[in-house]
């Protein structure tokens, strides 16, 4: 049996690109909220410790001013706060400025001269100046902020700037000034980084889930796909592996299996149908062609054609039933069967069916019960279809009645409906066979193997009427004692 297979991986593909996107959108909102939130708190973080340098440097200071006044070497105490002033800056990457009262640069740490103390300002800072409205804020409460410092810096810093009180009168300012482009950008580089690292981490495993997920359902898509191929060129016998799960996929697989198997037996069953019909067709015909051609050469006499030409009747009626069937069967499935409702008597048709087959029951000595005690069973339905239903039914128990075999006929009736049971001795119909005994085409073997006239269509068409009716048939059967068909109709 031919394969065929689909573009193998573009399940794959598709799925992985879209849960690849937005997997990457969402890490990219994620990541780009993440970058703005940790840029705002580096700065905030780098502002707090400018603060907290400058307080410190200035507390420092007011300390050593305060005891250089005392002491002899007022230049060793300017010198201890430049040196420190220079070793904070190296430490932080600040620049640190110490001004006087009227807010004029007197020293940074550029002024030192290894531990020298050099009284020249650094032509790098020699035009800062603190501007009077800073001095005031800085001497009450401090002064933090972001700026250039009226372009004095090249790029925004963290600003700090805090006063310095010798004995409680204002001595000067340190000015603390921390660039903040390099400490946020070096710190949000390495979370980059950590972001790009855990992306790819995801993207990889991302890649091995959605091939896992879509290999476990591209799979059977492919055999479901092989399936519908061959079955499209004729070849039912491929069945697609069922999963050992209980999830959606695997429910459709075994629906699937399970309409295979109907259209498997179903197409058995046709070729079967087209071989019998043939074969009901052919046997009729030869018959009527060679009694009507001895008719008509002689070879018949004619004290003998009366004879074969109601052979050759019965033969043209059984043809044209079984036109009848198949056009009905045709009708009915098409939704063009044209019901035409009335209200009769059913029991008036059981007997006068019965009385059609009255030769034939008498050749088998059939015993009938029951004829004669049927009551009165009204219905509102479309006589001739309903006509067709008892004769297949009353056909079927006189064809599988055993010699001196028995027919129990029961009719009853209620408020809505009127019921027709028919049981005949004989061979039974099988338990597993009772379930598809109404199907299209389906013959019983063991039982039906003398009935070289079924073709497999009368119970269901018998079926497909009563449907039609809103009415219900079921059949009950014991195994070499009895079979029964039950009939509800509609009054």
């Amino acid at each position: 049996m031919a394969r065929f297979h689909s573009k193998k991986g573009a399940f794959f593909f598709k799925y992985f690109f879209i849960f690849s996107a937005i997997v990457l959108v969402g890490l990219i909102i994620v990541g780009t909220s993440l970058m703005v939130f940790l840029s705002g708190f580096l700065r905030e973080q780098t502002l707090d410790n400018t603060v907290l340098n400058a307080r410190e440097m200035a507390s420092m200071t007011s300390e050593l001013l305060e005891s250089s006044t005392t002491e002899s070497n007022p230049q060793g105490a300017v010198l201890v706060v430049l040196n420190s002033i220079d070793i904070v800056s190296e430490c932080t990457g600040s620049e640190i400025f110490l001004c006087n009262s009227q807010g004029m640069l007197t020293a940074c740490g550029d002024v030192l001269d290894g531990f020298s103390l050099n009284h020249e300002i650094c032509q790098k800072h020699k035009d800062f100046k603190l501007s009077q409205a800073d001095m005031q804020k800085a001497s009450s409460n401090g002064l933090s902020e972001y700026s250039t410092y009226d372009n004095f810096f090249q790029s925004v810093h963290s600003i700090a700037v805090e006063p310095i009180f010798a004995k409680n009168e204002l001595a000067g300012f340190i000015v603390v000034a921390t660039p903040i482009s390099d400490g946020v950008i070096n710190n949000l580089t390495m979370v980059w980084r950590l972001f790009i690292f855990a992306a790819a981490l995801t993207l990889i495993l991302i890649t091995i889930a959605v091939y896992l997920l879509t290999e476990k359902i591209a799979k059977p898509i492919r055999n479901l796909e092989n399936a519908t191929r061959c079955y499209a060129a004729g070849d039912f016998s491929y069945r697609v592996p069922e999963l050992n799960s209980k999830d959606e996929l695997a429910d459709l697989i075994t629906k699937f299996n399970s309409m295979a198997t109907a259209l498997s037996y179903l197409e058995e069953s046709r070729r079967s149908f087209v071989a019998n019909v043939s074969h009901e067709f052919k046997t009729p015909m030869t018959t009527i062609r060679g009694f009507i051609d001895g008719i008509l050469d002689g070879t018949i006499p004619q004290e003998k054609h009366e004879y074969y030409l109601t052979i050759v009747s019965s033969e043209i009626k059984r043809l044209s039933r079984m036109v009848n069937m198949m056009l009905n069967i045709s009708n009915i499935e098409s939704g063009n069967a044209n019901l035409k409702f009335e209200h009769f008597n059913m029991s008036e048709k059981i007997l006068s069916t019965f009385l059609g087959f009255e030769q034939l029951i008498s050749n088998k000595s059939i015993t009938v019960e029951g004829l004669e005690d049927l009551s009165e069973a009204p219905v509102n339905c479309d006589s001739a279809m309903i006509d067709q239903v008892i004769y297949n039914l009353v056909d079927n128990a006189v064809k599988f009645t055993d010699n001196s075999g028995k027919i129990t006929v029961k009719v009853t009736s209620d408020k809505k409906y009127s019921y027709f049971s028919i049981t005949n001795t004989g061979k039974g119909i099988p338990e597993k066979d009772l379930i598809k005994i109404f199907d299209r085409f389906y013959k019983v073997d063991e039982s039906r193997s003398t009935d070289v006239k079924n073709t497999g269509l009368g119970l269901f068409l018998v079926k497909s009427i009563v449907d039609l009716h809103a009415g219900k048939i079921t059949v009950e059967s014991e195994v070499n004692k009895f079979t029964r068909f039950t009939l509800k109709l509609p009054r």
